[in-house]
């Protein structure tokens, strides 16, 4: 049997090509799934006492995950039960990100000053030796939840809350893109560079829509950012087999700079736009390779290496009630329309606050001929979907109706 974790921000998903799939699921629950156990608390140690209660019930074979809410009970799992695959040293140095700062460090590749904290003096610690721009953020959180770039005293005296776990590093300027790859057997398989729309990560703090256009093989970011990206894998704990999102600093004239690298599916809508790169579905391919069976690397190498201009685009959620969002209306360059929010949403001041980067209400994909017309298609796409989106305007209060 299968032991496949679904988080609940995994929709859709179908296992009705893998025989034998025991379910362990925060909500959503699969297509072709043998058998379905809902986990109320979606957390690694509920998630790896259910998996071991499943144990002795069915002879689990491989554990599969998708998203870095369930990687490290996965990897648990399977140090447990004696499974192939991705284990606990590997899979925390691709999720705590001092620790993935401390291997590529002694790798000799190039990172910023970093220090681990848990309080707001140890910031002020590292900003007097090192001055600003500094970056604050979370050891192991993910959708650029719990980020703050400090530019100033007076942006350090805004840090509230609990600083437990968290990790403060110069500012790398630079343009961020990230790079998304498919490690089989130990065998690279691709490695797909792309660049972010303005913003980046980070657009959703204004209300702005983001995206990611693939770099063409001809560009000249594609291959340090591949040949970075497989140095950063082996810097860190190995497995076998990966599926990997990371992110890098790029500036003229310069070796790439590694952001985080995770080892999970990258998030929506990154996947649609691979998918239609490479045609296939790349969570598909995942579930076969993480299940241990066959799939044509060869094939994949060779769509990847001849893939065109391709890009995704996602409209953000804003503070207050959706009340209109197309289901279509758009050109025939535009593919993968999802809508995923529905009129009535409210998004009320904690709901907006807890946001991430990934959370979209209506999202998208382009294609173009080349990159010049893929830039202008994607900001045509979204000025004119973003203007068929409608929102009420005025705030509505904490506890509102949804």
């Amino acid at each position: 049997m299968i032991l496949v974790l679904v988080s609940p921000r995994q929709r859709g998903l179908d296992l009705s090509e893998v025989e034998g799939c025991v379910v362990l699921t925060g909500g959503q629950v699969p297509d072709g799934a043998d058998t379905v156990v809902t986990v109320a608390d979606y957390r690694t140690e509920t998630l790896v006492e259910a998996g071991l209660e499943l144990a002795k019930q069915y002879e689990i074979e491989r554990v599969v995950s998708f998203a870095e809410a369930d990687v490290l009970a996965a990897a648990e799992l399977r140090e447990r039960l004696g499974l192939p695959g991705q284990r606990p040293d590997s899979a925390i140095a691709y999720r705590d990100k001092a620790l993935m700062r401390g291997h590529t460090k002694a790798a000799g590749l190039p990172g910023p000053a970093h220090q681990t904290v848990e309080s707001i003096e140890g910031v002020q610690e590292f900003v007097a030796q090192y001055g600003f721009p500094a970056v604050l953020k979370p050891r192991s959180a993910s959708g650029s939840v719990g980020v703050h770039i400090l530019r100033s005293a007076a942006d350090l005296a805004e840090i509230e809350g609990d600083l437990t776990d968290h990790v403060v590093e110069q500012f790398v300027p630079g343009e961020v893109v990230h790079v998304d790859g498919l490690l089989v057997g130990g065998r690279p398989v691709f490695a797909l560079p792309a660049a972010y729309t303005d913003l980046a990560c980070l657009a959703h703090w204004a209300d702005s829509g983001s995206g990611s256009l693939l770099l063409t093989a001809e560009h000249p970011w594609h291959g340090p950012l591949t040949e970075e990206l497989w140095q950063v894998v082996e810097a860190l704990p190995p497995a076998e087999d990966l599926l990997l999102h990371a992110e890098f600093f790029v500036a003229e004239g310069q070796r790439p700079v590694l952001c985080e690298i995770a080892s999970r599916l990258p998030g929506h809508p990154i996947p649609p736009m691979i998918n239609r790169a490479l045609g296939l579905d790349l969570r598909q391919t995942w579930l076969r390779v993480a299940a241990g069976l066959p799939v044509d690397v060869d094939q994949i190498a060779r769509a990847a290496a001849e893939s065109g201009p391709v890009a995704n685009f996602g409209l953000p959620p804003r503070l207050g009630r959706l009340t209109e969002v197309p289901a279509s209306a758009a050109p025939e360059w535009v593919h993968d329309l999802a809508v995923l929010a529905q009129p009535g949403e409210v998004w009320d001041q904690a709901r907006y606050q807890a946001r991430k980067s990934g959370d979209f209400v209506l999202t998208w994909t382009v294609t173009a001929p080349d990159e010049q017309v893929l830039r202008q298609r994607v900001q045509e796409s979204a000025d004119l979907l973003d203007g068929l989106v409608r929102w009420q305007p005025e705030p509505v209060p904490i506890g509102g109706a949804r």
